[in-house]
């Protein structure tokens, strides 16, 4: 397979149709910077699919788009065509062509074209898989991916090889195959839950369903109990009522008596009453006015204390506010002496501050001017500073200089004492190594002769393997060719006899005679009748419904049958049919029966049969008592014609006949072919085995011979490089020894003139030195002066800030004293106010007291008086009293045995109350637990209503039965009374999901199965190309740097499967540990060796090199393009490029530019064709040719002028 062309329309710079015819070889693409070569490039990639725009080196998909240039509007869509042409026949056709295109409109729609029709980006990825050709495969090798290859961790090389191993496929299944595992792990993690959810349910319902049960059996006997019990308590009750009315007629008798005798004895005491009640409101009034004295008397001696104790208080209240006035007088007289001190000492203060602030003054001036001397000082010895630190930097550059020099030179002696032992190494080497070399290339021819004639050997068992191949597939086929029409025969022969026992097709009255059979009948008249086809067909078809005719011993049997039937019976011979030239009489076809042939024949009269229709019309008009039957089914007789077959078509039973021994005759032919074609295939099978046998010893011993050859070949091309190596190194070492000598030479001049100049910066330094000291040593006097002046300073302000703080603290106190006396005199004034006041009140409060007591004396005298009255009015209701409660004792005897009585017939009525309520209460609470009365339940579950009666422990147990079958139904608590149905509900669910997990199970079994087997096979596939691409790593390795070593290595101890790459090499003369200590040109370099060693072990179709040689010099591009032409015959290369090498070995020029401002256009040019003819010409394309010049290059060629206008 390999790319014809590609078509571009609207993408990116591209604004019109380009088409690119590719051709086989090395093509080059070339331009100046920013014209869009790499827009082809992109233009591949974005067609195979990519869809990260950052790749494509865009914003968004939408800027592939053509957005407009000068005198250009944009195009409303981008498409990229490629058109592959596969004469392998990979992906297609042997020798057909396959269209991939790719169209994205500026609406954001987009579409995936697969030759012109629409389809999905997966199909073009599943078209192009294992192919080489993709957005992740080595089609492309920018530079970017060049670095990116060096760059990547062990893990991220890996999707090279993957590519190359061909097992995407496997990947994308493995892919498929987790997923659905994923999808049944977690249907089945849900089933789990469910399925377990289930079990608990059921289990919990079998709980349920048994408690269920258990709750009906105590519910129905706790029913029967209870409605017994209930039963009993109401006759008891109604006993009980019975006797408690009696009694409450008895206490009704006796309470009436009582009332009459309470009624005459109250009369009495009525009268008692009143006079006691005289005699006690007399009494009271007494006790009231004696209460009402000493209360009076109370009052006053509470209110004489009260006055004396106030008239205390108000003394010495006027005591402590005098002394307090005389406190007051004697602070102020205080506070006045104080004053005075203060503002003396404030005169003296104000004195001495405005003689310190006239010295500060004075010495903040002298201050000022130090501290500038001192600042001019330090700037003159920072110069200074600056100037010795220059020397200083001056001096030591030139001792770096001398020291570099003398390095330099001690380096430049090594390398000359290097260079001559190195020189002797190397001419005893060449001596070895060309000794070494007649050996080896002795052996190589050796090998080589012994493995092309393993080859041939090999070739010519190939071929006989081959051919035996195609002789087991062919006996193969026969025999399966053999067993299906052994199996179709013996299906249709099992077919045919199943109708004939079944009797199908026969009418019912029909088979219902030939079961129940009858005297004479001896089944159809066509059994045991044969006539060849297609007659057979057309006989039927004449006979209508005489082909299910009976046939009978003789005429009489047919008196004895029942129902309507055809029969037929022996007849006469009858005379033979008149000759027809040209026909054939029914008659002669018929074989078997002879007898069931003439009836027959004699029922359907002269009938001939003839070839074709014509030939029947034609007979019937020349005979007209005979029909003509012709094979396509027309008859044809006097008067009469039928047209083609009647009927359904349905086979018939000499239709039957005929197939039946026509499957015997294929079902014996097939077997017979199957039993050949087994021993055939069989015999091919061995010869095959003993072949692979052979070629597998073969095979071993080809690959013993060849891993010689190669490894004698490897020895020979070791052993020339390193011949080839040690002359260039010889070369290079002669021309290195004089640049050494010349290093010498100079660095001594160069040692000379440092010194020199060093001397000079030395003396400069010391002079700078002795003024910095200098400067120093002033510096240090001003700054001790400085100093000194800067305490004296600080502490005259000190004294200042002193005096300044102390009068304005003397203010404060003269201003706080002055408010205090104001305060005072206040305070004095108010205080003698309040002692005047205290005086009046004093006099007051002493008159009122004494009037308080005169009051006293007199109420004292009138209590005297009252206390004799009370004591006698006491007396005489004491005695009235008396009387009274004797009689009101017989009273309330008689009132506490009418109380009895009473509260005797209260508890008869609430006894009756309380039955009645019980009673009530028992219809109540039946009616709400069993939705019936009483008697309804008695009636419905049985009960004697006679057995009403119970002795004590009867009543007792059927009491305490009751009680423990309530205690049992309330200790079930709530009851699921549907659980039994809902039990066997959920125990079908829970077979149901027992069988959804296994078929999840074996599910998952199957899918870990696949998943094992596509790891197995992707490693087996791995492991393989690696090792391919390992082989020939090393070698092209060799080629590109001519010599060094380089290995490919997988991470020990991990699985193929996930196991990074790791890269090691090293160029000649060098001992890296790191890929990363290359060069640019040797990155490069090294991965192109390892790119090309993946296309050498899994070739794509073509690829696309971008800038690849750009890190490169000529030397190592030109052997880059000598390991290239090795790969030309496989694969198709375009190579985007600025370098003229590259140009000279290309067989065909694209040059890419910009007639108009960002519109790009295609110039092609065939190098080949410009070397044949010298005026040949170039074709733009889609324009007409332009005219050539002459470019230089290392082959010679004409390249187009306007190619070297694209390259300028």
């Amino acid at each position: 397979m390999h790319l014809k062309r590609i078509e571009l329309e609207g993408f990116k710079s591209f604004a019109d149709r380009t088409v690119i015819q590719v051709q086989r070889g090395l093509t080059g693409i070339v331009g100046p910077n920013g014209c869009g070569k790499s827009n082809v490039v992109d233009a591949l990639l974005w067609v195979m699919g990519e869809r990260s725009a950052k790749t494509l080196r865009a914003d968004s998909m939408d800027d592939v788009i053509f957005k407009g240039a000068e005198g250009r509007t944009g195009t409303p869509y981008a498409m990229v065509e490629i058109i592959l042409s596969d004469e392998e026949g990979q992906v297609a056709e042997p020798g057909a062509e396959v269209a991939v295109g790719r169209r994205l409109f500026r609406t954001g729609e987009s579409e995936y074209l697969l030759d012109g029709r629409k389809a999905k980006r997966k199909d073009v990825k599943d078209l192009l898989m294992n192919t080489g050709l993709g957005v992740r495969s080595y089609m492309v090798l920018a530079q970017g991916k060049i670095d990116a290859v060096l760059s990547a961790n062990p893990a991220e090389r890996r999707s090279v090889f993957e590519e190359a191993a061909g097992i995407s496929r496997y990947k994308a299944r493995k892919h498929e195959a987790e997923l659905k595992l994923a999808r049944v792990a977690q249907d089945l993690a849900r089933v789990e839950d469910v399925y377990k959810e289930v079990q608990r349910a059921v289990r919990t319902l079998k709980y349920q369903a048994g408690k269920a049960q258990r709750f009906m059996e105590a519910r129905d006997n706790y029913r029967e109990a209870h409605v017994r019990l209930s039963y009993v308590d109401r006759y008891r009750m109604q006993v009980e009522e019975t006797a408690l009315k009696a009694q409450e007629k008895e206490l009704e008798t006796s309470i009436q008596e009582i009332r009459d005798r309470r009624s005459h004895m109250e009369s009495r005491l009525n009268q008692l009453q009143e006079e006691a009640d005289t005699l006690r409101q007399r009494t009271d009034s007494l006790r009231t006015d004696s209460s009402e004295s000493r209360h009076k008397t109370a009052t006053l001696e509470e209110r004489v204390r009260g006055l004396d104790s106030r008239v205390g208080e108000l003394e010495n209240r006027t005591q402590r506010e005098s002394e307090r006035l005389a406190g007051l007088d004697e602070e102020d007289r205080s506070r006045v002496d104080a004053d005075g001190l203060l503002q003396n000492e404030n005169a003296q203060l104000a004195q001495k501050t405005a003689a310190i602030q006239s010295s500060l003054e004075l010495a903040d001036t002298e201050f000022s001017r130090i501290r500038d001397a001192h600042r001019a000082t330090r700037q003159q010895m920072e110069e200074l500073r600056a100037g010795v630190l220059k020397a200083l930097g001056e001096r030591s550059a030139q001792n770096n200089q001398v020291a570099e020099a003398a390095h330099k030179r001690s380096e430049a002696q090594g390398d000359l004492r290097s260079f001559e032992r190195r020189q002797a190494e190397l001419q005893s080497t060449k001596t070895e190594a060309s000794e070494k070399l007649v050996i080896a290339k002795k052996e190589f021819r050796e090998a080589s002769l012994a493995a092309e004639q393993a080859e041939g050997r090999s070739h010519q068992l190939l071929q006989n393997r081959d051919s035996l191949r195609k002789q087991t597939s062919d006996a193969a086929d026969a025999y399966s060719a053999a067993i299906r029409s052994q199996t179709e025969a013996q299906t249709r022969l099992t077919a045919l006899e199943a109708v004939e026992q079944d009797m199908q097709g026969l009418p019912d009255s029909v088979r219902t005679t030939l079961e129940k059979g009858a005297t004479g009948l001896r089944g159809l008249a066509l059994d045991g009748i044969e006539i060849p086809a297609p007659w057979d067909r057309l006989l039927e078809n004449l006979l209508g419904r005489l082909q299910h005719a009976l046939w009978l011993d003789h005429r009489d049997a047919a008196s004895q049958m029942k129902g309507a039937a055809d029969c037929f019976f022996p007849a006469p011979r009858p005379t033979s049919p008149v000759h027809v030239a040209g026909a054939r009489p029914l008659e002669d076809l018929f074989v078997g029966d002879s007898e069931k042939c003439r009836a027959i024949c004699a029922r359907l009269g002269e009938v001939y049969c003839v070839a074709t229709a014509k030939e029947a019309r034609r007979l019937a008009d020349q005979h007209p008592g005979a029909l003509f039957l012709s094979e396509c089914g027309e008859m044809h007789g006097a008067g009469y014609a039928r047209l083609g077959m009647l009927g359904d078509g349905a086979e018939g039973l000499l239709a039957r006949t005929n197939l039946r021994q026509e499957s015997e005759k294929a079902l014996k032919k097939a077997q017979e072919a199957a039993s050949s074609a087994q021993h055939e295939e069989g015999e091919a099978r061995q010869q095959l085995e003993n072949l692979n046998e052979e070629l597998a010893t073969l095979d071993s011993t080809l690959r013993k011979v060849v891993a010689e050859r190669d490894r004698a070949q490897t020895q020979v091309e070791e052993l020339e490089r390193r011949e080839l190596a040690n002359l260039e190194e010889l070369k290079a070492m002669e021309a290195d020894f004089s640049s050494a000598s010349e290093l010498v030479e100079a660095a001594n001049q160069v040692e000379a003139e440092a010194t020199q100049l060093r001397e000079a910066a030395e003396r400069k330094r010391c002079e700078l030195n002795e003024q910095l000291l200098s400067a120093e040593t002033l510096s240090t006097e001003q700054e001790e002066t400085l100093e000194t002046r800067r305490h004296a300073l600080q502490e005259a302000r000190l004294e200042s800030e002193r005096h300044e703080q102390r009068l304005q603290h003397i203010q404060g106190q003269l201003e706080t004293h002055g408010r205090l006396h104001k305060r005072d005199k206040q305070e004095g004034a108010r205080v003698r106010q309040e002692l005047e006041t205290l005086a009046q009140r004093i006099r007051e409060t002493q008159a009122e007291a004494e009037a308080g007591r005169t009051q006293l004396r007199e109420l004292l005298t009138e209590r005297g008086g009252l206390d004799e009255r009370l004591a006698e009015a006491t007396t005489q209701h004491e005695r009235a009293a008396g009387v009274l409660a004797s009689e009101r004792a017989s009273v309330d005897g008689g009132t506490g045995r009418l109380e009895d009585l009473l509260g005797r017939r209260q508890e008869l009525a609430l006894g009756l109350q309380r039955i009645q309520m019980s009673r009530e209460e028992q219809v109540r609470a039946l009616i709400e637990e069993f939705q019936q009365p009483l008697e309804d339940l008695v009636r419905s579950l049985g009960i004697d209503e006679t057995e009403n009666e119970l002795e004590d422990s009867e009543y007792q147990e059927l009491s305490r039965r009751v009680s423990s079958l309530k205690e049992t139904l309330d200790r079930m608590g709530s009851v699921n009374m549907e659980a039994l149905g809902e039990l066997e509900e959920r125990e079908a669910r829970e077979q149901f999901l027992s069988s959804e997990r296994s078929d999840l199970t074996e599910a998952r079994a199957n899918l870990e199965r696949t998943i094992e087997d596509l790891d197995a096979r992707c490693r087996e596939r791995f492991v393989d190309t690696f090792e391919a691409v390992q082989s020939q790593f090393e070698g092209i390795f060799r080629r590109l740097f001519r010599g060094g070593r380089a290995e490919l290595g997988l991470e020990a101890d991990v699985d193929p499967l996930v196991a990074g790459i790791d890269i090691s090499v090293r160029p000649p003369g060098k001992d890296l540990r790191s890929i990363k200590l290359l060069s640019g040109g040797e990155r490069t370099l090294t991965a192109l060796a390892l790119l090309l060693a993946v296309f050498r072990s899994k070739p794509s179709p073509f690829c696309l090199l971008d800038e690849v040689d750009a890190a490169l010099d000529d030397a190592n591009v030109g052997r880059f393009l000598d390991v290239l032409d090795d790969f030309v015959g496989e694969t198709q290369f375009m190579v985007v490029t600025h370098n003229k090498l590259t140009m000279a070995r290309c067989e065909r020029l694209f040059g890419v530019t910009m007639r108009k401002a960002g519109v790009s256009l295609v110039v092609a040019v065939d190098l080949s064709e410009i070397a044949e003819a010298e005026d040949g010409t170039v074709s733009r394309l889609g324009e007409r040719p332009e005219k050539e010049t002459a470019l230089p290059s290392d082959r010679g060629v004409q390249v187009p002028e306007a190619a070297k206008e694209i390259e300028a």
